[in-house]
Formats: structure tokens, C-alpha cells, sequence
């Protein structure tokens, strides 16, 4: 004769590795989702400081579309982003008078930096956007 306790904790086990089986994958989507959005929020708090460096450079009075836009781009290549679009407003830094908003605004596909590629599985945006705005300071009087 078999013991009864033996019986259950056979069949037991059985259940529990059906049971991992259906929660392992549910458990590691809302794990990897985590790290996914995290690194989403991540990606843009990088591309508002990118925006907001580049904001600074252009509103100085000495400063030229093109200086901005490779201080920008450095940025963003120390945080691991490209293929990102500068925009600049006014176009030309130089031509905004004391007192006036110069901004920078950045955008850059979410494909280009995504960490896992959970797109199909989560909602995630198309693009991520920063942007910057400043005050154009006055030139300095020697």
C-alpha cells in the first residue's frame, strides 16, 4: 500500500510546473516592460538635457546654428542617441535679439533607441521629443 501523502506530492508537482509555466512568462513581460519604460524615460530625460545644453549655447550671443547643433550632438552621442533631428528656432541664433526666446527642440525614433524591442507586446511611442527654451542674453561689452 502507497502512503497518501506520497500521492499528493507527486501529483503536485505536476500542477507546479504547469503553474510556472503559465506565470514565468506573464512575470518576465511585466519585468522586461519595467526595464523597457524605465529606459524610455531614461532616453528622454537625455534628450531635455541635450535640448536644454543646446538651448544655453544658443543663447549666448556669440553662438551660430552650427555650434549648437554639434554641441547638441555631442550630447546625444555621450548618451548613446543619434540619427536625432535639431531643430532651432530662430534658425540662425545670432539674428534673435536681447530678450528674445531661442529654442531647441530634438527628435528621435524610438526604434533607434529602444533597449529590448517590446514594441509589439507593449505600447510604446513612435518618437521621443525635448525641448528647451531660453532667453537670448545680452553680448558681453568689453
Amino acid at each position: 500500500m502507497i502512503p497518501r501523502a506520497r500521492t499528493i506530492s507527486r501529483s503536485r508537482r505536476g500542477i507546479e510546473s504547469i503553474e510556472v509555466m503559465v506565470a514565468l512568462p506573464l512575470v518576465l513581460l511585466v519585468l522586461y516592460g519595467g526595464f523597457e519604460y524605465g529606459w524610455m524615460v531614461m532616453k528622454s530625460v537625455q534628450l531635455d538635457h541635450a535640448a536644454r545644453v543646446g538651448a544655453r549655447e544658443a543663447s549666448l550671443d556669440s553662438s551660430s546654428a552650427s555650434t549648437v547643433d554639434s554641441i547638441v550632438q555631442s550630447v546625444l552621442a555621450n548618451a548613446g542617441i543619434s540619427n536625432a533631428v535639431v531643430g532651432i528656432s530662430p534658425a540662425e541664433p545670432a539674428d534673435a535679439l536681447m530678450g528674445d526666446v531661442v529654442t531647441v527642440s530634438i527628435d528621435v525614433d524610438y526604434g533607434d533607441v529602444q533597449l529590448l524591442g517590446l514594441s509589439n507586446f507593449m505600447p510604446l511611442p513612435d518618437s521621443l521629443h525635448g525641448e528647451a527654451s531660453m532667453i537670448k542674453e545680452p553680448g558681453v561689452s568689453p
